[in-house]
């Protein structure tokens, strides 16, 4: 006869932990994620926000920074505020790297549609021009968008550049080539 004793199994203990590699560990990631990489590689991680800011010749309150009183005009303003800044920058480089990016200017999105949105757009603006409700009609509406929806995927199909240049380009193609049998 089994026994009337319950065997039930004994629970894991936890396994030994560094204490001091976890705090170090969720220090790091409670530490807050800086997006400008020039910013980034010169932080000081052991001086306060202001202090760093200070450092790079950045404002941590643009109001104190730029203080507008209601007397003096603004250019000169700011001619002083880039004295007194200039004066405590501890680390221009940033500075530099900074006016050097905002020079090239912003990277352009590459925006892509895809080939049956632009075969669908490229027909729709082909036959109906602007008309937005005849296109809602239309029997290859397949999806039955209503005026907005297709007026917005259109806007979307002219802000791709490479997408739309091409239509275009066929569209300018062939009014030429009507031109030249005429």
């Amino acid at each position: 006869m089994p026994s009337a004793r319950k065997h039930r199994r004994k629970k894991m203990q936890q396994i030994p932990r560094d204490r001091k590699q976890l705090r170090r560990k969720e220090k790091k990631q409670k530490s807050t994620n800086i997006a400008c990489k020039e910013i980034r590689n010169s932080w000081d991680a052991s001086k306060t926000l202001q202090q760093n800011m200070k450092e790079m010749g950045l404002a941590f309150n643009a109001n104190k920074a730029l203080p507008i009183p209601r007397k003096l005009p603004l250019p000169k303003i700011i001619q002083n505020c880039d004295l007194e800044t200039k004066s405590a920058v501890k680390k221009p480089e940033v500075l530099k790297a900074m006016e050097m990016e905002v020079e090239l200017g912003e990277k352009e999105k590459q925006l892509r549609l895809p080939s049956d949105d632009v075969q669908f757009c490229t027909y729709m603006l082909d036959k109906y021009k602007e008309n937005y409700k005849g296109m809602c009609r239309d029997r290859k509406n397949v999806f039955q968008l209503t005026p907005k929806q297709i007026r917005d995927k259109i806007r979307t199909f002219k802000r791709c550049k490479g997408q739309y240049k091409l239509y275009l380009d066929s569209k300018q193609a062939a009014h030429t080539d009507v031109e030249m049998k005429t």
